[in-house]
């Protein structure tokens, strides 16, 4: 009996050592709400990775999770203002320091937003639904990581898109 439950034990702590392990690199959200159409939908799953960030910076065109200070939790929604630029949003269209940003992934929108410069460490992020979605400067700390795949439902399986430019 002595041998089983030292058995036990070695397999309970070895499970929660590499769960542990696990959730240090990988992180798993569920989109809520409709902020981030046509690209993710509501009771979707995605995976994201938290180690992405470790070794570069933020891109615009990353889908990442966020903690909102604004809405008092974790957000999903997509970067489209780097530190030292000037976002501004005409009829649903962002502009970065007055060049149109191409964005083919985002449907027509009505928006209108004044110009703000994104401070030094901060990101401009945005859900994919610009009519639905809030607009945020989030610090750089706030960040916990880029999504890279949707894992539910299984007819959604496959990579996120994130777009670099």
């Amino acid at each position: 009996m002595k041998n089983i439950g030292r058995e036990i034990l070695i397999t309970v702590l070895l499970a929660l050592v590499i769960f542990m392990a696990i959730r240090t690199v990988a992180y798993n959200f569920e989109v809520s709400g409709q902020s981030m159409e046509p690209n993710l939908h509501n009771g979707q799953f995605v995976m994201i990775s938290k180690i992405q960030y470790w070794f570069d910076d933020p891109q615009r065109g990353d889908i990442v999770v966020y903690s909102s200070d604004r809405v008092g939790h974790h957000v999903i929604h997509r970067i489209v203002g780097l530190p030292g630029e000037t976002v501004t949003v005409q009829k649903g269209k962002v502009f970065i320091n007055g060049v149109l940003l191409d964005e083919p992934y985002i449907p027509d929108g009505s928006r209108t937003i004044q110009a703000h410069k994104v401070p030094e460490d901060q990101y401009y992020i945005v859900g994919d639904n610009r009519d639905a979605a809030s607009w945020e400067l989030v610090p750089r700390e706030n960040i916990v990581g880029k999504a890279w795949m949707c894992y539910w439902p299984m007819s959604e399986w496959g990579s996120v898109l994130n777009y670099s430019w």
